[in-house]
């Protein structure tokens, strides 16, 4: 399995909307990201389509991928390994204006799906996510 073109048709999945069902092939049921208890396929979907809803024309571009498979020969053809990424996500605030911030996130898959994600959000990135906190209050 060529985990890099695999991070990408999922990546493809989430800018084509995340529909029910469309991240089952490339996330494990009981996904950890940061430090959240495990969630369905549909919780960890449900993350990403609450992003999309808050914030208009949000798309996700993988600008670095680095893919390490496990050390054994066998790894890439199970779709095993690891995936760091810096993904640039941008949305229009108004239609004539676009903002971009970056997300590095690090993965592991196992099996070829997504059994735990790590992520971080760059300075702009964290003023996005502290809008949308007080938004919601």
């Amino acid at each position: 399995m060529d985990l890099k073109q695999h991070y990408l048709d999922y990546i493809a999945a989430i800018n084509d909307g995340c529909k029910p069902g469309t991240l089952d092939p490339f996330v494990h049921e009981g996904v950890v990201h940061n430090d959240s208890p495990p969630l369905s396929v549909a919780d960890y979907a449900k993350n990403i389509t609450d992003s999309q809803a808050s914030f208009s024309d949000l798309s996700f571009t993988a600008e670095m991928i680095v893919v390490e498979p496990d050390g054994d020969k066998d790894a890439g053809e199970r779709g095993s390994g690891n995936v760091a990424v810096r993904i640039k996500l941008a949305f229009r605030p108004t239609p004539t204006q676009e903002e971009t911030f970056c997300e590095h996130v690090f993965y592991r898959f196992e099996a070829g799906k997504i059994r735990r994600v790590w992520s971080m959000l760059d300075g702009a990135g964290l003023k996005w996510a502290e809008a949308r906190a007080n938004a919601g209050k």
